[in-house]
């Protein structure tokens, strides 16, 4: 499933091609779009952005369509003659004067007046966006600290969308590992300074994978493990994927372990448990 970091990178994408574009043309096969040519058809793009997960894009009709892809689905950018040839099934097209846009497979999309985004079941849920400008290291740091969240396991609240949304699978393993925080590990358990860099590890890891397409390490790490000739899916990270392979930062061998059937990658050596 693409994590803030890919949706937000989509949006941007998007953003370009639709803001400040009338749709033209267009298609709504889906049955949540019932509506769509009332409120999207001849009116004007007036943002793309995402929170968290999940997809708004804003119309001069004062309404928004959220979507969220999930597992399959995949927003497509061509030129308005570009043939898409895709065997997805197609949710939304939306088009301009030069550009389509489309929407294929996603099952969680719909409708909603804009003043009422915020409660959409799916964003009112949300804990703060760790895009978001306005949420930096001491925000999160704080929020790491709250009654909400400051018992529960390292591994469990990277992923629990109502403590820090927008993070996901991989960013997961690279945070804890940038951070030196054990899987099992809780804020109650920490020191102040371990927290404080366990906060400052979600922001700049996630805008890293957000500015560079998902790669977690620094550009001099990524090139030292291509030049060793490792696949994409290792040298775009610290740990995440490489586990039976030597940590980059001790030389350790780097474990995984899997909480509720997701695989977590991690480096004991660097990341040693405080609960013991």
């Amino acid at each position: 499933m693409p994590e803030g970091p890919e949706i937000r990178r989509a949006a941007d994408r998007i953003g370009k091609a639709l803001v400040g574009k009338t749709i033209e043309e267009g298609q709504w096969p889906y049955s949540a779009l019932s509506n769509a040519e009332d409120l999207i058809l001849g009116h004007e793009v007036l943002s793309v952005t995402s929170r968290a997960k999940a997809m708004l894009i804003r119309f001069s009709s004062g309404y928004s369509m959220y979507s969220h892809n999930q597992l399959y689905g995949r927003w497509t950018v061509h030129l308005k003659t570009t043939d898409p040839r895709s065997r997805r099934s197609l949710r939304a097209e939306f088009m301009t004067d030069r550009h389509a846009v489309r929407l294929w497979s996603a099952t969680d999309i719909s409708l909603l007046p804009t003043p009422e985004e915020n409660g959409h079941p799916f964003l009112a849920r949300l804990g703060p966006d760790v895009l978001d400008a306005e949420v930096d290291a001491a925000f999160l740091g704080e929020h790491l600290r709250s009654k909400l969240i400051y018992r529960k396991k390292g591994a469990t609240l990277m992923l629990d969308q109502k403590c820090f949304a927008g993070l996901g699978n991989y960013l997961r393993s690279e945070i804890l590992h940038a951070a030196g925080v054990h899987p099992d590990d809780r804020p109650c358990d920490l020191d102040e300074e371990t927290v404080e860099r366990w906060a400052s590890a979600i922001k700049y890891i996630t805008v890293r994978a957000y500015e560079t397409g998902g790669i977690t390490v620094n550009q001099e790490t990524a090139e030292a493990s291509k030049a060793r000739g490792e696949p994409r899916r290792t040298w775009r990270h610290a740990v995440f994927c490489r586990n039976d392979r030597p940590c980059l930062t001790c030389g350790d061998l780097v474990l995984r372990k899997r909480y509720a059937g997701r695989r977590l990658d991690f480096c004991p050596t660097c990341q040693p448990s405080r609960r013991d």
